[in-house]
C-alpha cells in the first residue's frame, strides 16, 4: 500500500512543473483501476499487465516532457515561445489520450507537431541580418528584434515584439547655421575706424571680440580704431546666457593696417637785401609721396620745398600733409612769425608838386632785384589806368602817362607782376599810394 502510494506521488510530483492536456476521466480510469488492485490484495494476471503498461507509459511520457523545454509548466494557461520574427519556427500540436487496445486506461501520446509560421513584418518592423555590425558601422538601422507569441488556451495567438530601440531612431540634427562676421574693409590706415557686423548672430548671447592689437569689445556690432600699423587677425568668442562652450570664430581675412608716412618739416627766413623776404620751408617728411602746403594766410602749395613771401606783420600756422603711396596721410604743423609788412617797401604816398621831397613813386625794391617787372596804376575811383612800366629807372610822376598836367589827388591802386622772381616764381603785389598836392 505504501509502495503505490509512494510510486504514484514521485509520478505527480515529476509531472507538477508541466503542463499536460488531458481529460479527466482517463485520470479517473487510472485511478479506480489502482484502487482496485490494491483492495483485491493480489495482482492478476491481467490487471498486473495493465498496471505495468500503465506506468511504462507514464514513464515514457515524463521523459517525453523532461525533453521537451517549451512546454509551459503546470498552472499556465498561456504557452510562450521566443523566436526571431524573420524564421518560421515549430510548436508540439496538443497531446491527446490515446485508449489501449484491451480498454484500460487511456495513455497520453503527443499529436505530430503542426508549423507556425509568424507574420512577415513590414519594411518598418523588419529586423536586419546583422544588428551588431549595423550599430558597430554607425547605421541608423533597427537593432535585432524578437517577439514572444502566446497561444492562450482559447486558440488565440498573441504576439509580443521585444527588443530593438525604445523609439524610432533620431534623426542626425542639421549643420548649425554658420556663424560669419564681415568688417567694413579689410585694409587702412593709422588711425582707420573699422565696423564689424555678424550674420546669423545668436540671440541672448554673450560676445567678446579681439581686435588682435590689445583692445577688446563686448558689443554685439563694434567698430574699432587701429591707431598702429600691422596685420590683425580679429577674433570673435560667442557663449550663450547660461554659459556652455565657447565658440571662437577669427576673421576670414587679416585686417592690413598700413604703415603711414613721417610728416615734418622746417621754416628758414630768407632776408637779405637785394631779395624779397621770403619763408623757406625744407620738407624732412618720409615715406611721403604727395605734399599739400596750408600757409595759414590763404594760399596754398604743392612744391616739395617752397619758398613763400608772407607780405602782413603776424603769427601764422602753417601746415604740411604727407600722403604715400597707399594713401595715408601723416600731417605736421608749426607757426611761423612775421616781424613786418613786405609789400615791395612801395610808399604810401608821394607829392608831385615841385618842392623836391617825395617827387616820385617806385617801389623800392624793384630798384634792387633785378628782376623782370610789370607795373601798373589805377585810378581808385574810376579805374583809368594813369600809368605802366617795366623799367624801375621810370617811376611815375604823377601825371597820366608821365606826361602834361598832374592827376587829382586822392588813391591810386598799384599792381607788380614779377616774372621768374629767383626761387619765388611769379608772385603778384599790389597796393594802394596817395598822390598829395
Amino acid at each position: 500500500m505504501d509502495r503505490n502510494i509512494a510510486f504514484e506521488q514521485r509520478i505527480k510530483d515529476a509531472l507538477e512543473q508541466f503542463e499536460v492536456p488531458y481529460n479527466s476521466a482517463d485520470w479517473a480510469q487510472m485511478e479506480r483501476t489502482l484502487d482496485a488492485t490494491e483492495r483485491s490484495g493480489r495482482w492478476g494476471g491481467s490487471a498486473w499487465i495493465a498496471g505495468l503498461a500503465g506506468v511504462g507509459l507514464l514513464t515514457a511520457t515524463l521523459m517525453y516532457f523532461l525533453l521537451r523545454p517549451d512546454l509551459t509548466p503546470i498552472g499556465s494557461t498561456e504557452i510562450p515561445i521566443v523566436q526571431r520574427m524573420d524564421a518560421p519556427f515549430e510548436k508540439p500540436g496538443p497531446v491527446t489520450p490515446k485508449a489501449t487496445q484491451d480498454g484500460g486506461a487511456n495513455v497520453l501520446e503527443p499529436t505530430p507537431a503542426r508549423s507556425i509560421t509568424t507574420p512577415a513584418l513590414s519594411n518598418e518592423e523588419a529586423p536586419p541580418q546583422n544588428s551588431k555590425k549595423n550599430v558597430e558601422s554607425g547605421s541608423n538601422d533597427h537593432p535585432e528584434i524578437s517577439a514572444i507569441v502566446v497561444k492562450r488556451a482559447d486558440g488565440t495567438i498573441e504576439r509580443t515584439t521585444i527588443g530593438g530601440p525604445a523609439g524610432p531612431p533620431h534623426p542626425t540634427p542639421k549643420n548649425t547655421t554658420e556663424l560669419t562676421f564681415r568688417s567694413s574693409t579689410t585694409e587702412g590706415c593709422p588711425g582707420s575706424t573699422i565696423k564689424f557686423n555678424v550674420d546669423n548672430m545668436p540671440e541672448n548671447g554673450i560676445y567678446l571680440w579681439n581686435f588682435g592689437d590689445g583692445s577688446f569689445s563686448n558689443k554685439p556690432d563694434p567698430e574699432h580704431t587701429f591707431a598702429k600699423s600691422g596685420k590683425f587677425e580679429v577674433m570673435l568668442s560667442l557663449s550663450n546666457s547660461g554659459g556652455g562652450n565657447i565658440r571662437n570664430k577669427p576673421s576670414s581675412d587679416l585686417i592690413v593696417i598700413h604703415e603711414a608716412p613721417a610728416a615734418k618739416f622746417n621754416a628758414l627766413k630768407q632776408d637779405f637785401a637785394g631779395h624779397i623776404p621770403s619763408v623757406h620751408f625744407e620738407n624732412r617728411s618720409e615715406g611721403g609721396a604727395n605734399y599739400f602746403w596750408d600757409f595759414g594766410d590763404g594760399t596754398t602749395s604743392t612744391i616739395a620745398h617752397p619758398d613763400h613771401v608772407f607780405r602782413k606783420q603776424g603769427v601764422y600756422h602753417v601746415e604740411l600733409s604727407v600722403t604715400n603711396e597707399n594713401g595715408c596721410v601723416d600731417q605736421s604743423m608749426r607757426d611761423v612769425r612775421i616781424e613786418k609788412d613786405y609789400n615791395l617797401d612801395a610808399p604810401g604816398s608821394f607829392s608831385p608838386n615841385g618842392d623836391g621831397i617825395d617827387e616820385l613813386f617806385m617801389p623800392e625794391a624793384l630798384r634792387t632785384l633785378g628782376v623782370r617787372f610789370h607795373l601798373a596804376i589805377h585810378d581808385a575811383t574810376t579805374g583809368r589806368k594813369v600809368y605802366e612800366t617795366t623799367d624801375a629807372s621810370k617811376p611815375w610822376t604823377g601825371r597820366y602817362d608821365n606826361k602834361g598836367e598832374l592827376c587829382p589827388a586822392g588813391d591810386y591802386v598799384w599792381m607788380v607782376e614779377i616774372n621768374e622772381a629767383a626761387h619765388l616764381g611769379d608772385i603778384t603785389y599790389d597796393g594802394k599810394v596817395s598822390l598829395v598836392r
